[in-house]
């Protein structure tokens, strides 16, 4: 491993994602089980971290908060709907970040980048 671990980790994630990568940015990334790959980027001062999802496009997500379910964002009419076609509402748990759906453990690994990376926010009390 080199000394410039992070600087080189952050080049290659940019060129990865097409996303520009600063060296004072908070960045995790992660595969899940099917082999996608997720970048997450929170830059110093600012009050929304971004999300990179191979399976996307790499086309940048905003990450505005924690991590909701569909039964949080989803349309009052929409959700009737989602209860109706699935057993017990179960597609009302599935975890969401805006209208992106994640997989449970993507939605993990995005909670904890976004709790760990509070003090870089903007106005963020944490």
């Amino acid at each position: 491993m080199t000394a410039n671990f992070g600087t080189e980790l952050r080049q290659l994630l940019a060129k990865l994602s097409g996303f520009s990568i600063d060296a004072t940015d908070y960045v995790s990334y992660f595969v899940n089980d099917c082999g996608e790959r997720l970048v997450f980027v929170q830059r110093q001062g600012e009050g929304s971290a971004t999300l990179l999802h191979s399976d996307l496009g790499w086309e940048p997500r905003p990450v505005d908060g924690p991590t909701t379910t569909m039964a949080e964002a989803a349309p009052e009419e929409m959700k009737q709907m989602l209860k109706n076609v699935s057993v017990d509402g179960g597609l009302l748990s599935i975890p969401m970040c805006g209208s992106t759906i994640l997989s449970l453990d993507e939605a993990k690994w995005l909670e904890a980048c976004y709790s760990a990376s509070a003090p870089l926010r903007a106005g963020d009390d944490a």
